[in-house]
């Protein structure tokens, strides 16, 4: 009992550890209830301590192939040739991947270092072991990286990135699409490796003309095609970047304007007495009943910048595919899981799913272009907030708790209510507000006969 009292010693993460930055999925999230295909999980290749832990079949097919990265990785080096440079460069990569195996056990959660086991059946991993599995991940991925900062360049000098000077083409065969997969994969958040990891590799390897912003640049390239609407361009600098799921997360995070302007409104609600539950709004059905007007919101930097001003509620366009759930859900599971996140990808898939509660919303917010559905099961899609955000915690002091306000206070005046419903009932086409101009102009022609009728009665002409 007394050794169960002092191992009960909270871990510190000050001078003597960091804080983890990688973690297991918590298990709320893991309800196969509202996460049937398991969006979690490896298709095309498992990276860090996922190899150890029950790796998918269909992944054993890149391990082999990461290792031709690293082969690419060497040769491609200006400073050495053969016959030293390979085991050269190789030796002094694993030996800085050796030195770096404390930080990066510490990167990883407890919970993710104990699905390996720690007893006597299943011993530590040795450091070994670790370094050669993250120079080998590393490898892979940094020749992923190079690969797509090459194409933004082409692309940025007006050229042609069709053709690619590596072997990818060799992996196509048997499994066409595995390089979507592989995008797909490298976005989870029980996938990663230390971004550092990757700086460390690239610098033991880079030739002298290449700086550490290829790495950004190349993130951001890779996953142009997965990574929601626009982009902000604040700089993202190596250092402050934990891994690849991080990395995009910057990416896609409020501009820092709109972060000011949150924090000023956040401190002058300071004084007031915070509500015990999350804000909430109607379905978009209801908001537009109560003479809210939806509007795609244009020239927007970020899919998060949501705006409501004067009854207009705009919301940048966001599309939808069969990409978006994976993607979604390993964001909000990494603001889940790490502490120091402004939850905003969370909050804003519960706000979206106050707006989306049926087949009906889903149409309405398609109509104005502000969800783009081009999921398979389209039937479905209306679900798709509803399924991502279930046991899904967020705070009441969040980023839209002002804008949630200023809504339903709107929605609560009463004449908003009766000049939609106007609107709605008279004005809602060409033809009805034909009928009903023509009814006026019938109508005021009545009035204005009746009037001079019985005005001649009492008011007779004198015809002397």
């Amino acid at each position: 009992m007394l050794d169960h009292l002092r191992c009960a010693v909270p871990a510190g993460y000050g001078d003597s550890r960091q804080p983890p930055t990688i973690y297991l999925v918590p298990e709320e999230l893991r309800n196969l209830d509202h996460n049937p295909r398991g969006q979690h999980k490896p298709i095309a290749v498992c990276l860090g301590w996922t190899i150890y832990d029950n790796p998918p079949l269909g992944t054993w097919r890149l391990e082999k192939y990461k290792w031709s990265c690293a082969r690419q990785l060497i040769s491609r080096h200006s400073r050495f040739l053969e016959p030293a440079r390979t085991p050269v460069l190789l030796g002094r990569c694993f030996r800085s991947m050796k030195r770096l195996v404390p930080r990066i056990r510490a990167s990883y959660s407890e919970e993710t270092l104990m699905t390996l086991g720690n007893d006597d059946d299943h011993p530590e991993v040795p450091d070994d072991v670790v370094a050669e599995m993250v120079l080998k991940d590393g490898c892979f991925i940094l020749h992923r990286l190079l690969k797509y900062a090459r194409r933004a360049k082409m692309e940025a000098d007006g050229g042609s990135d069709q053709f690619d000077d590596d072997e990818d083409w060799t992996q196509v065969y048997g499994r066409c699409f595995v390089w979507q997969f592989v995008m797909r994969d490298l976005l989870l958040l029980e996938n990663q490796i230390p971004f550092f990891v990757i700086q460390e590799l690239f610098q033991q390897l880079r030739n002298d003309d290449e700086s550490e912003e290829l790495l950004v640049t190349g993130s951001l390239r890779l996953f142009r095609s997965l990574r929601p609407q626009m982009l902000h361009r604040s700089p993202i600098t190596c250092d402050d970047v934990h891994h690849l799921l991080h990395l995009l997360y910057l990416s896609i995070g409020l501009p820092h304007t709109d972060r000011q302007q949150y924090e000023h409104s956040r401190r002058r609600r300071s004084d007031e007495l915070p509500s015990e539950l999350p804000q909430w709004i109607p379905c978009a059905k209801e908001l537009e009943e109560a003479g809210v007007r939806l509007r795609k919101r244009r020239n927007a930097t970020s899919f998060l910048e949501i705006k409501f001003a004067r009854g207009v509620l705009e919301i940048p366009q966001l599309e939808l595919n069969d990409s978006s759930e994976s993607l979604f859900r390993n964001l909000i599971a990494f603001e889940q899981t790490y502490p120091d996140t402004p939850r905003d990808v969370s909050t804003y898939g519960v706000f979206m799913n106050c707006l989306v509660t049926s087949p009906e919303d889903m149409r309405i917010l398609d109509l104005h272009g502000i969800l783009v559905n081009h999921l398979n099961n389209r039937k479905a899609a209306w679900r798709f907030f509803s399924d991502i955000v279930a046991q899904v915690h967020w705070s009441a002091d969040n980023y839209l708790v002002g804008l949630m306000n200023a809504v339903n206070r709107y929605r609560d005046i009463r004449r908003h209510k009766w000049r939609a419903a106007l609107a709605r009932n008279y004005f809602s086409n060409p033809w009805v507000t034909m009928s009903v101009l023509a009814a006026l102009i019938l109508l005021t022609m009545a009035v204005l006969q009746t009037f001079f009728t019985v005005y001649a009665y009492f008011k007779p002409t004198n015809t002397k």
